[in-house]
């Protein structure tokens, strides 16, 4: 299990989610967790379901989580290149973030940098912008 901190200052305000997950090989499709693409799997099950009074981590919403798959999309073809002969299942355990500063687009860009340390993937570019009129950070996947 690794914890990644990712962290963007571009602007007025800040990212900062701290997202902790596991990953596991099998030679078959798993169950309980939905398919990203190719032989990538994703379990949002324990962020999806976090007990409301429990502070080490924040319960997140189904629109929040497509964020999460969105990342782990994003990574997917990296993951499948490393680990050509089984099929990959990343377990999200608990995310942490500022509720006050928060956008549900740094959770992406969390699971696609916890990807990179986790398997030694290569970095993935993420052009990000601050956009003052809007007053939100604005990601170029």
């Amino acid at each position: 299990m690794r914890t990644t901190s990712y962290r963007l200052l571009r602007g007025p305000w800040g990212i900062a989610v701290d997202l902790t997950a596991d990953a596991r090989l099998s030679p078959g499709p798993p169950a309980g967790a939905e398919h990203v693409a190719g032989r990538v799997w994703l379990d949002v099950a324990a962020v999806l379901n976090h007990p409301a009074g429990d502070r080490s981590g924040w319960r997140i919403t189904g629109g929040e989580a497509e964020w999460l798959r969105r990342g782990a999309a994003l990574a997917a073809p990296a993951i499948e290149a490393r680990f050509p002969g089984g099929h990959t299942t990343v377990t999200v355990r608990r995310v942490l973030f500022p509720q006050a500063d928060f956008q549900p687009e740094g959770l992406a860009a969390a699971l696609l940098r916890w990807a990179e340390e986790e398997f030694g993937l290569p970095a993935h570019p993420v052009d990000v912008a601050f956009d003052r009129a809007a007053g939100r950070y604005v990601y170029d996947w």
